[in-house]
């Protein structure tokens, strides 16, 4: 964690914010993009205190949340615990990358040796490393906490929206293109994603 460290104060680290705006910027375009595709999202934290919050908040943007023990294996051996037509996620938001006993927790392992991306956000006592995007900032504010979770929330709301919109767009132009008006080969969802979520906040 030492490049996100701005200084020291106290025997408190304190780390850069200006590195925390420009990856917490890079998380949420990539949290977008995938749940524009329709790809599933998983929240994952392993402290009692935020569990509430992070499964409403995960329920409010129609993902799912994994916030009590995580046995190991369950996603490196998931075909065989959960049957062999289960969908692993597309992404996964540790909000903790430790666990309850201040240890790294296990599902970031796992996810890394499954090649599932993975947004965490990683204090000055974790290790980014195995995180594909990494966040800095504190873990143990709930104000911190609460702040990233409505950032998360905004961004799969607004995308999910968006790819309504343009399904909607896409369904209304091939309608004119099958009665002879408007364009026959209208633009790919895609490519209108790439547009719209390049500027996502």
């Amino acid at each position: 964690m030492e490049p996100y460290i701005f200084g020291s104060r106290l025997d408190q680290d304190i780390i850069d914010l200006e590195q925390t705006a420009t990856h917490l910027q890079l998380a949420l375009n990539f949290t977008a993009h995938v749940a524009y595709r329709g790809g599933i999202i998983l929240f994952v934290s392993r402290k009692r205190q935020f569990s509430h919050l992070i499964e409403n908040v995960a329920r409010d943007c129609g993902e799912y949340a994994h916030t009590r023990y995580f046995k190991g294996g369950l996603l490196t051996n998931a075909p065989l615990l959960l049957g062999p037509m289960v969908r692993l996620p597309d992404l996964i938001i540790f909000l903790h990358t430790l666990n309850n006993v201040f240890e790294p927790h296990i599902a970031v392992r796992d996810a890394a040796k499954m090649n599932i991306p993975t947004v965490g956000i990683v204090d000055t006592n974790c290790n980014p490393s195995l995180i594909t995007y990494p966040v800095p900032g504190n873990d143990d504010s709930p104000v911190a906490v609460q702040l990233f979770c409505r950032l998360f929330r905004t961004s799969i709301r607004r995308a999910k929206e968006k790819r309504k919109q343009v399904e909607a767009l896409y369904r209304l132009q091939g309608q004119e293109s099958s009665k002879g008006r408007g364009p026959a080969d209208p633009p790919s969802p895609g490519v209108q994603a790439e547009l719209d979520l390049g500027h996502s906040p």
